[in-house]
Parts: structure tokens; C-alpha cells; sequence
């Protein structure tokens, strides 16, 4: 009875790790850019960024965001962005993943 508990409890911890790394495999990467605000859209939850002199569009899915663009990053601030390419978009999801590079931002 003993040997059958060591083989159940091993069994478990042998899932528990797999569905760990199977998780960290599945998980996003996160890219990190530099640029300068070209437009946003509050209402559209986007942001658009100038990097190395090309557009790229980004979905805010982060109200913390979105209320810094509202109220403190404007166009022309350079800012630092992190994102994940989620179904061909490029997403912004953390508080902290849009910064500007001035004080305040």
C-alpha cells in the first residue's frame, strides 16, 4: 500500500512539472522597442510609435496605459514599450509597458 503512494505522489509532482514547462513554452515573449509617440487613440485603445523610422501600431489592453496617454505622454514623447505579437497584433498588457522617457512619464 506504502509503494503505491510513492508511485501516485511521484506521478503527480511528474504532471506538475510538465504542465510548467508546457506553460513557460505556450507564454508570449515579451519585445522591447524605442521610439517616438506618432497618434494615439484612447477610445480605439491604440498607440502608435515611430521605430527606426517605421509605424508600428499597438493594442493597449492596460487601463494604467491608457490613462498615462491621456494624461501625461503626448505626441513626440519618446517612449519605451513592451509588447507580445498576439494574432498578428502587437499587444501592450503591463502597467509598465509603455514608459516615457522624460520625468513624469
Amino acid at each position: 500500500m506504502r509503494g503505491a503512494r510513492v508511485v501516485v505522489a511521484v506521478l503527480v509532482m511528474a504532471l506538475f512539472c510538465v504542465s510548467l514547462l508546457a506553460g513557460a513554452a505556450v507564454a508570449a515573449e515579451k519585445v522591447s522597442v524605442k521610439g517616438k509617440v506618432k497618434d494615439y487613440d484612447v477610445a480605439q485603445k491604440t498607440v502608435t510609435v515611430t521605430v527606426d523610422g517605421k509605424d508600428t501600431t499597438f493594442v493597449v489592453e492596460n487601463e494604467t496605459v491608457l490613462k498615462k496617454l491621456d494624461d501625461r505622454i503626448v505626441q513626440g514623447d519618446e517612449v519605451k514599450v513592451k509588447y507580445t505579437e498576439e494574432g498578428g497584433k502587437n499587444v501592450i498588457k503591463g502597467s509598465n509597458d509603455l514608459k516615457g522617457t522624460k520625468a513624469g512619464c
